[in-house]
């Protein structure tokens, strides 16, 4: 298709790059610095871990879904247009969410913040891909590319230096000034464009079915341990996410414009790569807001020195990624071999985590396992992106790589929600063994402060409560290298059979397929 541009009065195509490239990198950092951040605003609310994770899981989530009709909004209405609008959106829900004074309504606004995200995240890319000749254009995007990894590096350390004790508002309200420069160089900057032979249709409906599904299944895993898995709001939720699910199917085969298109998995390579990196973002991405609470509330690092802890893994994520596809187009059909050995080298670290004991410290316990994941996560996103493009014709290939992200970042939120549930399940049950002849009062206070990951204050039941907390992060990291298996397993599948030769997609709206998914590319 031929994109209709409307130029606006912009001095270069350079400075077009650095605004669009502004707006990304905040999103970037932002998403990093607030699970940094997370911990202290699980004890300012002094709410459970079922709660705290949906500060997390519901930005996540909205990203992971709302994408692709994000993106091809901006063809329809113009790129600009809509990139304005999500920068709007994004400022307004930060400002509101540094000014919650509930959990819930921070979750709410943390959901609203996502759609912003998922609003901006794709056209930068579209604005990005359709300021710059084709000759010019892969360089472009290795730029946008790279503005991801740095936003891996210095979002941690700058959450750890915008949380100080439990005041975590800042990460917040950095967006507000951060916002409106992005704001002031978007619409100084970046020149309007949008195409004219976009279909003017969107599928909301899929949209809403397919939110509504996962929303239910999350809500469902979260909340099964506090309210019951017999209950009937849990045996409930799971029961009207497993209709709606089908009904989602049903609508996207009828669409002719649909949220995702089934044909893409009727081949091995994508279905394989997608369950992999579903797989792969559950284990590593959905494990990390528990390794923060595990750093800070149980070691007691200051978030600046969880920050820097993760900083091993993140700079190899950066320095790895380009090498990966670099690799990946000279390895031809053997790309897989890359997608395996990154996802084995993942699996290994959490299977060095569980060797953790109480006295475990960072040097000896985590910094190994962080290496090794930096390493892994290097390898496979990329290479796993570079896989699914070539896995489809020229024309799917925005779709496709907008369904792998979507992948990506539901496997996170859906992983956070799953090793929360394994976590809590595990203290629920070893609470009241590890503690007999205690007055249950005494245990609910014990078993409320290990769901946090924070140790007993008295001494009688310190010892036993700290090898609680281990034993039930083990756990976790037990199940992470299930899931680093298994997506070794489906990446043994994968058959790349060559890169698609150069060209425009039938939709540049879709969300990136050389950046990191948001919240799904480093530990940090």
């Amino acid at each position: 298709m031929r994109a209709l541009i409307t130029p606006v009065p912009a001095p270069s195509k350079w400075l077009t790059l650095v605004a669009a490239c502004f707006g990304l990198g905040m999103l970037m950092v932002n998403t990093f610095v607030v699970n940094v951040a997370l911990p202290a605003m699980a004890r300012d609310f002094d709410v459970e871990l079922s709660t705290a994770q949906w500060i997390v899981s519901g930005f996540v989530l909205a990203l992971g879904v709302l994408p692709i009709a994000a993106g091809r909004l901006g063809d329809i209405l113009g790129r600009r247009e809509v990139y304005l609008a999500g920068l709007v959106v994004f400022i307004a829900s930060s400002l509101a969410c540094a000014m919650a004074r509930d959990v819930y309504v921070l979750i709410a606004f943390r959901v609203l913040q996502g759609a912003g995200a998922a609003i901006m995240q794709p056209a930068t890319l579209s604005i990005v891909t359709h300021s710059f000749p084709v000759e010019e254009r892969g360089m472009a995007i290795g730029i946008w590319s790279g503005v991801s990894g740095l936003g891996l590096i210095f979002g941690p350390v700058l959450g750890g230096l915008l949380v100080h004790g439990d005041y975590w508002r800042l990460v917040f309200l950095v967006n507000v000034p951060l916002g409106a420069f992005a704001l002031i160089m978007a619409y100084r900057f970046v020149p309007k464009s949008r195409d004219d032979s976009a279909p003017r249709v969107i599928d909301w409906l899929g949209v809403v079915l397919l939110s509504t599904a996962l929303l239910l299944v999350m809500f469902a895993v979260t909340r099964g341990n506090s309210d019951g898995w017999r209950s009937p709001l849990i045996l409930g939720c799971f029961a009207t996410g497993s209709l709606v699910f089908p009904l989602f199917v049903v609508v996207e085969r009828a669409s002719r414009y649909p949220l995702v298109d089934l044909s893409l998995f009727r081949g091995t390579t994508f279905v394989m790569a997608c369950v992999s990196a579903f797989l792969f973002s559950a284990a590593v991405f959905g494990s990390q807001p528990y390794t923060s609470l595990f750093m800070q509330n149980y070691w007691g690092l200051t978030p600046l020195e969880a920050g820097l802890a993760f900083l091993p893994s993140t700079v190899l994520v950066a320095m790895l990624m380009p090498i990966s596809g670099i690799m990946g187009q000279r390895l031809g059909h053997r790309l897989r071999l890359i997608v395996m050995a990154g996802s084995v080298s993942v699996a290994v670290s959490f299977l060095y985590l569980l060797r953790l004991a109480p006295d475990t410290r960072y040097v000896e316990g985590f910094l190994p396992a962080f290496v090794l994941r930096g390493i892994g996560i290097g390898l496979v996103m990329s290479a796993t992106s570079l896989a699914v493009v070539s896995a489809v014709p020229l024309a799917k290939s925005g779709l496709a790589s907008g369904t792998l992200t979507m992948a990506r970042n539901v496997g996170t939120a859906m992983g956070v929600a799953v090793l929360g549930s394994f976590y809590l399940r595990y203290v629920d049950t070893e609470t009241a063994t590890r503690f007999p002849n205690t007055p249950a009062e005494q245990v609910s206070v014990v078993a409320r402060g290990v769901e946090r990951f924070v140790p007993a204050t008295a001494s009688a039941f310190r010892a036993a409560s700290e090898q609680l907390i281990v034993d039930g992060f083990v756990l976790v990291s037990a199940v992470c290298v299930a899931m680093g298996l298994v997506a070794t397993g489906a990446a043994f599948f994968i058959r790349h059979g060559g890169v698609a030769k150069q060209g425009r997609p039938a939709s540049a709206s879709a969300a990136a397929v050389s950046a990191p998914a948001l919240s799904s590319d480093a530990d940090g």
